[in-house]
């Protein structure tokens, strides 16, 4: 990985990336599976983001700014796609050295481990979902979520 560090907070979308095979297809999505990791698996243990009450459920801004900050790294790549009803999707994808730097650290045995083996798990129940459905899933669970939101079902 040479100089580059990855913040404790960062192995979240790094960890969800690896379970997703490389790429998770929009920010909703990304943003639903991370709060599900925090909720479900890690909890107190590791609290990586704070969440509010947004357009389509829990929300941190601290999650996107550090996918964003891997960006700039070069260890993900975030791209731009059109939706059928013209809005823009952002799309997250490993690069070559984000590859790299998750081999490396998933290999670590301590609760960096841990965090991958729990982004998993979230992805094995969670991931294939379509985004429907995962939307509906948080709010079933979270009720609390569905204020703010403009998603209705």
């Amino acid at each position: 990985m040479g100089s580059i560090t990855i913040d404790r907070e960062s192995l979240v979308p790094l960890a969800l990336l690896d379970a997703m095979g490389g790429e998770i297809q929009g920010k909703t999505r990304l943003q639903k599976l991370a709060f599900l990791l925090d909720e479900e698996q890690l909890g107190d243990r590791f609290d990586a983001y704070s969440y509010r009450k947004y357009d389509y459920g829990p929300f941190s801004k601290e999650l996107l700014d550090d996918t964003e900050s891997l960006a700039q790294k070069d260890l993900v790549d975030i791209s731009e796609q059109r939706t059928v009803g013209g809005n823009t999707r952002y799309d997250y994808q490993l690069t070559d050295p984000g590859q790299d730097a998750v081999s490396k650290l998933s290999e670590k045995e301590s609760d960096i481990s841990e965090i991958f083996d729990a982004a998993e798990e979230i992805v094995s129940e969670y991931g294939n979902l379509p985004l429907r459905d995962l939307i509906e899933r948080v709010y079933d669970m979270y009720p609390k979520y569905t204020k703010n939101s403009v998603y209705q079902y």
